[in-house]
This record gives structure tokens, C-alpha cells and sequence, in this order.
């Protein structure tokens, strides 16, 4: 795709709401409640939110977040790990869209490895639409879902998302806010931000973005572009999936004014009420937009009281 091409979609995208994959094609969505323009917006993101005990054929993912009311959502980020086998089956695909929407541009679902081990990456296709990496942009705010899971096995792909990213930061200009979503943390060697393995289940430290050679991390050559970003006044916020064992919750912001979080949950693994008691509280972590003044806030909820407040 041409830069100038993603110039106007990412132009028409501030406008509107669409979806578009790295080969172009663009799916238009109708908001299903118009907001007024000071009405405030809420997106949501959740990671590793598979339930434990769960078995074949009949995976599921935590019985909070299968209750949680997603129309009170506006946008819906999916950190990976959904389901403990997300793509073993493709009836545990259909569940996962039965909950989230997947066809909805505005839901996008970043791959672990959980998702991704047995293959069937046609179900994921089936069901959303779109490639494994896609981009969403909605009053003022761009989103990118990236696919951890591709490595240099995939070099189409892998470059494919590259170049995706690339030609939004390369062309973005009148948003306000850029997202970056994902499931494996790679933001090793990323300015002010500790080794990943204390805070996620997973350091992807030797992780390519892309095939021209083995030094194209996330620090060497994507976080330079968000660096690029940041600097035309527009805020940027990453975020990834892969946590929740012990870790709910992380937050830090980079040298550069770049946000970085980490965000799962895990505890229905236990099912000794004493043990339960003793871990830290599940959390999701919310977003409040404001378009009118282009207003972002966020906050780390407590998944059981915000499932027991509806």
C-alpha cells in the first residue's frame, strides 16, 4: 500500500469509523448509539482472561468477563490469551465473537500464544474480518492491534505489520491519541522501562519486528516511530496483555512521554477461598474519552466490583 494511500484512510478514519487491513480493504461500521460530541467514551482492554478448570471441547473465558455488560463499551481490546486454546476448535472462536463482537472494527483482538498454538488462524479470519494485525481509527483516536506471536518463520506477515505500523506513524496528523495493543511484552530495552519479566509473563527481548535483519526489536526500530508520533503532540499509549499471574497491574511512562501498561488477570485459578483471598485483585484497565476536548483519562478496575456493580 502506498504512503499516500494510508494518508487518507488514516484522514478519513479521524472522521469516521472504519477498519482497514495492510491489504487495503477498508469495512465501514455504523455506531450502533450516536453520542452527542461531549458524551464520554469508554474502551476497555482485557488480557489472559481465560478460566481455568475450563476443559475441551468447551473452553471459556473467566465467568466475570463473560458477564461484564460490553455495550456500556465503546471500544473493546482484547490482550490474547482469551481462551486456554482459543483456535483449537473454531465453535470456541464463534463463543469468543458470541461475547466480544468480533466482527465489530471497533474490537480488536490481539493474538498470544494461547490463541495461536494450534494454528487455525482461518477462524480468526472468519470471525473478524480482518488480519491478525489491523488498524481502527474513531474520533480522534487510531488504534493498532499487533500480532506478538509472528516471527521470522511468517516474514510476509511480519513485515506486513511493520510496514502497517510504520505507514500510520509516518503519515498520522490530526489524531489525538495512538494506541498500541499486543499480548507478549516487547519492550525490552524500551528507556525507563525495567525487564519485562518483572511485570509479564513473558520477555521477548530477542523479538524481530520485521525480516531485513536481527536487529529490528521493538526498541531499536517501532518505539523510534512512537517517538515520532509523541513528538507531533500526539499522546501515545501501549499496551500489553500477557500478565496477571501475580502482576495485574503495571504502569510507566518512558523517557519520551510514552505510555506503557501491562494488564491480565488469573485468579480463577483458585478455588480455595482462603488461597483466593490471599492474591491481589484481578484488574482491567479502562479508558475515558472525551472527544469534545480530546480528553483521555484511564484507571485499573477491579474486575469483581466492576462486575458486581452492574
Amino acid at each position: 500500500m502506498k504512503l499516500k494511500t494510508i494518508h487518507l484512510i488514516i484522514l478519513i478514519g479521524i472522521f469516521g469509523v472504519f477498519s482497514f487491513n495492510y491489504n487495503g480493504s477498508i469495512k465501514i461500521s455504523p455506531p450502533s448509539e450516536e453520542k452527542a460530541e461531549g458524551d464520554t467514551l469508554r474502551y476497555i482492554f482485557l488480557g489472559h482472561t481465560y478460566r481455568w478448570g475450563s476443559t475441551p471441547p468447551n473452553y471459556k473465558v473467566d465467568l466475570r468477563v463473560e458477564g461484564l455488560n460490553y455495550a456500556n463499551f465503546d471500544r473493546i481490546w482484547l490482550g490474547g490469551d482469551i481462551l486456554s486454546e482459543a483456535m483449537l476448535h473454531e465453535h470456541s472462536v464463534g463463543y469468543i465473537d458470541s461475547i466480544f463482537d468480533l466482527g465489530d472494527p471497533s474490537t480488536q483482538y490481539a493474538l498470544g500464544n494461547h490463541d495461536t498454538r494450534n494454528g487455525n488462524i482461518q477462524y480468526y479470519w472468519n470471525y473478524t474480518g480482518r488480519k491478525s494485525y489491523n488498524v481502527f481509527s474513531d474520533k480522534g483516536v487510531v488504534s493498532i492491534c499487533m500480532n506478538s506471536q509472528l516471527n521470522p518463520s511468517n516474514c510476509e506477515d511480519l513485515n506486513n505489520q511493520f510496514d502497517l505500523i510504520k505507514g500510520v506513524c509516518d503519515t498520522i496528523q490530526t489524531a489525538s491519541h495512538l494506541f498500541i495493543t499486543m499480548h507478549s511484552c516487547l519492550f525490552y530495552g524500551v528507556p525507563n522501562i525495567p525487564n519485562p519479566a518483572t511485570f509479564g509473563h513473558t520477555n521477548f527481548e530477542h523479538w524481530n519486528a520485521n525480516c531485513d535483519s536481527s536487529n529490528t526489536s521493538f526498541a531499536e526500530v517501532i518505539y523510534p516511530l512512537l517517538k515520532q508520533v509523541n513528538a507531533l503532540g500526539i499522546k501515545v499509549y501501549v499496551i500489553m496483555g500477557d500478565t496477571g499471574s501475580t502482576v495485574k497491574a503495571y504502569h510507566q511512562v518512558a523517557e519520551d512521554s510514552i505510555h506503557f501498561f501491562a494488564n491480565g488477570i488469573n485468579n480463577s485459578k483458585y478455588t480455595d477461598p482462603i488461597e483466593l483471598a490471599a492474591q491481589p485483585r484481578d484488574r482491567v484497565l479502562i479508558f475515558d474519552h472525551i472527544p469534545a476536548t480530546q480528553e483521555v483519562t484511564w484507571q485499573f478496575h477491579e474486575l469483581d466490583s466492576l462486575f458486581n456493580a452492574q
